[in-house]
């Protein structure tokens, strides 16, 4: 199978690097297991891989690594696989220097070849309409931007890898060895997927971006009141929040709250505080050892079942299971409980909920 893989500046170095290390360790187990079974040399590689850019001049890559590709895009001749790798945190603003890239997979995809992006490279795919109508995935960090910009794309931001048909994409970062092993797994073998995957330490089992996603709390508009509410809620979270009491507060009707703070914040008010509590229970979680019945008192639940369910639910994980992931105190760290007390509440720090009535 003849794979491109298209660079461009600015362009994840990581991305190409692992794109070029799973094909080969493909290749090489695939030779010695021809070798074994037929007694003599397997010549033939599954996966014949170039990297080229548009011009086939060097690009600067994502941190100031210059590649050096081996071709110029117009002068490859029937790639079956074509490869876009991520571009970091550039995306947005590259973008807009990427048209001679687009105009290339448009003529590429019609002409048969699968496209494959990686990680924000979704977001040259999307741009070309070829994600228009099909399932797709890219960072969770950028899955906002992604969907309000590409209305027609059915985003699947949770998962780490979508396959719709000659459209393939990856979520953020290393979930782009889930992607390569996907290819490997669609166009050779499982079994061969299965021995890349043990040979490159690579766990196989299904994940999800979502115990890695954060959620934003939007606070760049010009709503004074609501932003007023935003900082009242989050110095609040662990008392028993009553939405009707909070309209009353600041002299608002239930109804023009909650359209303000929708307008304004882009979440409703009970969704807002719901997920400030399950912010601060994660940051709990990873920088404390308070037992979860505690951290659910805390950010403002009185019932423990109630909110370990929600937390799975809106983070994919049970509490015990992301506190083991995400950890970072020391084992011999003294009072953690007395360190979190210390951290001022932020917009980014609070989660966990009192379902409210």
């Amino acid at each position: 199978m003849n794979v491109c893989i298209l660079m461009a500046d600015q362009c994840s170095s990581t991305s190409v690097a692992a794109t070029l290390d799973f094909f080969e360790t493909a290749n090489v187990l695939h030779h010695y297991a021809v070798r074994k079974n037929q007694r003599q040399e397997g010549n033939s590689a599954l996966f014949r891989v170039t990297t080229a850019s548009m011009d086939g001049q060097s690009v600067a890559c994502t941190g100031g690594l210059r590649l050096t590709p081996d071709n110029a895009a117009k002068d490859l001749r029937n790639p079956q696989l074509i490869i876009v790798p991520g571009f970091m945190f550039n995306i947005l603003g590259v973008l807009p220097s990427l048209a001679e890239m687009i105009r290339w997979l448009q003529q590429q995809h019609q002409q048969g070849s699968y496209i494959a992006s990686m990680c924000t490279g979704a977001f040259v795919t999307a741009q070309a309409g070829l994600l228009d109508g099909r399932s797709a995935t890219t960072h969770w960090v950028f899955s906002e931007q992604f969907a309000q910009r590409f209305p027609q794309v059915n985003l699947q931001a949770e998962r780490t890898v979508t396959d719709d048909g000659q459209m393939l994409c990856s979520g953020g970062s290393t979930s782009g060895s889930d992607l390569l092993l996907h290819l490997i797994r669609k166009f050779a073998s499982p079994q061969l997927a299965a021995e890349c995957a043990k040979k490159l330490l690579v766990d196989v089992s299904a994940r999800s971006q979502t115990p890695y996603a954060c959620t934003t709390f939007k606070k760049n508009h010009t709503d004074a009141v609501i932003l007023k509410i935003q900082i009242w809620l989050e110095n609040r979270i662990a008392n028993n929040i009553h939405l009707e009491q909070v309209a009353t507060e600041f002299g608002l009707s239930m109804r023009n709250f909650i359209r303000r703070f929708k307008e304004a914040t882009e979440q409703t008010p009970i969704q807002y505080l719901q997920n400030l509590r399950i912010e601060k229970a994660k940051h709990l979680l990873e920088s404390s050892q308070e037992a979860f019945d505690q951290i659910t008192l805390r950010v403002g639940y009185e019932d423990g079942n109630s909110f370990r369910r929600l937390f799975k639910q809106r983070v994919g994980l049970a509490p015990s299971a992301y506190r083991k992931r995400f950890e970072n105190v020391p084992t011999d760290s003294p009072g953690s409980g007395e360190q979190v007390q210390a951290l001022p509440p932020t917009s980014g720090q609070s989660l966990g909920a009192r379902q409210q009535r």
